[in-house]
């Protein structure tokens, strides 16, 4: 969830969609209400960031809904990047399957880490802030 995320970047005035997986967030993770808040507030201050004009959010399947918001615009390429979620690969798979053609951008690189295992966020983002954004 970055405004410098390779696919936005990529196509500045494509539509855009974030699917919120309901399946995964019921029935695997187990997200409080305050985490899933600051999710959705992220995401929010991220389509303010961005210039895509049309910016939707949605719940339910991933695939189900990306494949619905593609119908809704006409698209038959979707431009992704590759994340760390364990489905995402199924994911692109489907879409293909259903005949989308699907770009891929690379996953941003993770922080290297060694300091105290977090036990709150904001500490631990202080302490790797500078570090999280450099290039």
């Amino acid at each position: 969830m970055s405004p410098y995320d390779a696919a936005l970047q990529a196509y500045p005035t494509a539509p855009v969609i974030f699917v919120f997986d309901e399946p995964l967030l019921t029935e695997g993770y187990r997200l409080t209400f305050k985490r899933l808040f600051f999710m959705y507030e992220c995401l929010v201050d991220l389509y303010e960031r961005i210039p895509n004009p049309i910016k939707e959010l949605r719940r339910g399947n991933v695939v189900e809904e990306v494949l619905d918001f593609c119908r809704t615009h006409g698209a038959t390429n979707l431009a992704v990047t590759e994340t760390y979620a364990p489905r995402y690969r199924q994911f692109v798979r489907l879409f293909e399957q259903q005949g989308l053609a699907v770009q891929q951008f690379p996953k941003p690189k993770l922080v290297p880490y060694s300091g105290v295992v977090p036990k709150r966020f904001m500490p631990f983002w202080k302490s790797i802030e500078r570090a999280a954004f450099r290039d």
